[in-house]
């Protein structure tokens, strides 16, 4: 990771003692490692000025994680260098406020001469916070990146500090929110919407797209997926910042609900279950969720441009239209959805090619391939992907694509 900017970076230019980086870096001594326990944030902020972190090269203590109010805070810290040489110690800071409210993150540099002890400050900013706000602290070496600017060689400390149990200054609640549990999900929606009246056939629909989804794909998800509703997208964009009808990432799906917009339940689902399986290109992750969509029952192209069609059907006007996206191409892609990547052909041809190798190769060597492959956009993935996929499937991908094009005639 290249560092630009941050405050105490101007060891870049004393590039004339030379900075080594050898075996002594690996950290011998870590009281503080892994996941903070949640508690009251006081505690947390208390708890940190005990945290020691101690590689050979380095001893890294008294940690001060400021106010942890909305706004700029400061983090502190002491750092010692044992060695006789100069040390880089690079400090990476992520605010995450919790929730769908948007992150924070820098990263700082700052040089420790030998045998030196010194303090170092770095800023961080909660723009809102919630009672699900933490702060993630990565510690690493840096060194000089060929072509100027840094890079970080070996990040050897992580920690999550959740700083929004009973705080005061978080600034956004779900007291707005009914919640009701499921086996899966925690479901949360406001009072009086169309989704409070319709709670219990919401909470039998999800339950039994999990399940099916699950059976099909032979996964499934250790975490509790969390699923919000709001009546309208106006709502929906004053609140999360997304424009649309359907947003899903990590563990969150939010959905509008209301009763000209209801979604199918098992297009984000999908891709939050087939997470655990892998992170291919978007034309296997995209035209799975659109097939197990189309598959279980639900018309998977209604808000995708295609309403009550079926995705073989529209895949074959486009074929006879000659507007297919070459198979080459659509499997260099990272995303779909965005104009570039002609969404209203680029969904229904990747699933009418995933339904193809499901049905062809079978699931087993399809949830194979899925696991093999990768999204990138670098040539040398894509030429992996390639003999990847050739491996599970037997065929190269100009093969597979002639057989496909033959079945939708």
């Amino acid at each position: 990771m290249l560092l630009v900017g941050g405050s105490g970076m101007s060891w870049k230019t004393r590039l004339n003692v030379p900075l080594l980086f050898l075996p002594w870096l690996v950290p011998v001594h870590h009281e503080a490692r892994g996941q903070q326990r949640p508690g009251d944030y006081r505690s947390v902020l208390a708890s940190a000025q005990n945290d020691v972190i101690e590689t050979q090269a380095l001893r890294i203590e008294k940690l001060d994680l400021g106010q942890a109010t909305v706004g700029e805070n400061r983090f502190r810290a002491m750092v010692h260098n044992k060695t006789d040489q100069p040390v880089a110690l690079a400090i990476d800071l992520r605010a995450d406020p919790g929730l769908w409210l948007k992150k924070w993150q820098r990263q700082f540099v700052f040089e420790v001469d030998p045998g030196a002890e010194r303090s170092v400050e770095a800023t961080y900013l909660f723009p809102r916070m919630s009672a699900e706000a933490r702060l993630r602290v990565r510690l690493g070496i840096a060194e000089p990146a060929e072509g100027g600017g840094t890079a970080i060689g070996n990040w050897f400390f992580r920690k999550y500090y959740p700083l929004g149990v009973g705080n005061e200054a978080a600034d956004y609640d779900l007291s707005n929110f009914e919640l009701r549990q499921t086996h899966h999900y925690d479901i949360h929606y406001l009072q009086g919407s169309l989704a409070a009246a319709e709670i219990q056939a919401i909470v039998t629909q999800r339950e039994s797209a999990y399940r099916g989804i699950a059976d099909l794909l032979g996964a499934s998800y250790e975490g509790r997926i969390r699923l919000f509703f709001f009546p309208d997208e106006d709502t929906k964009r004053k609140e999360t910042g997304h424009t649309g009808s359907g947003w899903a990432f990590s563990n969150f799906i939010i959905e509008v609900y209301n009763e000209r917009t209801k979604l199918d339940p098992y297009h984000e689902l999908v891709h939050i279950l087939a997470g655990e399986l892998g992170n291919p290109p978007a034309l296997f992750g995209e035209g799975l969720a659109v097939y197990v969509s189309e598959r279980l029952g639900a018309d998977a192209l209604r808000f995708l441009g295609h309403p009550g069609r079926k995705v073989d059907d529209v895949a074959g006007t486009y074929h006879r239209q000659g507007e297919l996206i070459p198979l080459e191409e659509l499997f260099a892609f990272t995303e779909i959805g965005s104009p570039e990547s002609r969404p209203p052909i680029a969904y229904p041809q990747a699933a009418s090619v995933v339904k193809f190798l499901v049905e062809t190769y079978g699931i087993e060597a399809f949830r194979r391939a899925y696991g093999k492959l990768r999204s990138s956009s670098q040539s040398e993935t894509i030429e992996n992907n390639r003999r990847a996929f050739r491996e599970v499937f037997g065929r190269p991908l100009p093969e597979v694509e002639r057989a496909w094009l033959e079945r939708l005639r």
